[in-house]
C-alpha cells in the first residue's frame, strides 16, 4: 500500500511540473535569425509573438496583445553589411554610435539612453521628446544584425501617448532578452 501511495504521489508530482513547465514555456518566444542566432525571452502577461514577414535578410515580428488598447512593440532584425564584423553594440566605436543616433534624431526631436540585458548586451534606447509620447524605440547590434523593437501605442487606446508603466512592461520585458549564437 506504501509503494502505491509514493508511486502516485510521485506521478502527481511529475504532472505538476510538466503543467508549470508547459506554462512557463508558452510565456516564451524564439526568434530564429537566418540560423546564425536566436532571440528568446519571456513575453509580457497577455501578449503573442508572431512573425509577420521574413526573408533572408530582415526578420518582422509583432509582440502584440488581443486588447487593442495595449501598446505593440514590433521587432526588426535586418542584417547589414556596414556591421557584418561587430559582434554587438557594446564592440561598436563612439563614432559609428553617434553615427546611429544622428539617423534617429534627423526626422524627431529625441533623447538617448543606455541599457544593457540582464545577459550583456547594450540597448540604445532612443525616446522622442515631444509633448506625445508617440514612439520608444530600443536598438542594438548583434552579429551583424540590427535589432530594433519599436514600442507604440495601440490602435484602440483612448490617449494615443505611451505612460512610464508601458514603457518601464518594455524595459523589464528587453532586460530578460537573451541573444545567443547557433552553432
Amino acid at each position: 500500500m506504501k509503494k502505491i501511495i509514493s508511486i502516485l504521489l510521485c506521478l502527481s508530482l511529475v504532472c505538476c511540473c510538466a503543467a508549470s513547465f508547459a506554462e512557463s514555456a508558452a510565456n516564451q518566444f524564439t526568434a530564429t535569425v537566418r540560423d546564425r542566432f536566436r532571440l528568446t525571452g519571456p513575453l509580457p502577461e497577455g501578449y503573442q509573438y508572431s512573425i509577420q514577414s521574413q526573408d533572408d535578410l530582415t526578420t518582422r515580428a509583432a509582440i502584440a496583445s488581443e486588447d487593442p488598447s495595449a501598446p505593440v512593440m514590433t521587432l526588426v532584425i535586418s542584417y547589414n553589411e556596414s556591421y557584418a564584423v561587430v559582434q554587438r553594440l557594446n564592440d561598436l566605436p563612439e563614432d559609428q554610435l553617434e553615427h546611429i543616433k544622428a539617423g534617429f534624431s534627423e526626422m524627431n526631436e529625441v533623447t538617448f539612453d543606455t541599457r544593457e540585458t540582464s545577459h550583456g548586451t547594450k540597448l540604445l534606447i532612443v525616446r522622442e521628446t515631444g509633448a506625445d509620447l508617440d514612439f520608444l524605440v530600443f536598438y542594438t547590434i548583434y552579429l551583424g544584425h540590427e535589432v530594433e523593437l519599436r514600442l507604440a501605442p495601440g490602435e484602440g487606446a483612448e490617449n494615443p501617448v505611451l505612460t512610464e508603466a508601458q514603457i518601464q512592461k518594455c524595459i523589464d520585458f528587453l532586460s530578460d532578452l537573451d541573444f545567443s549564437p547557433i552553432g
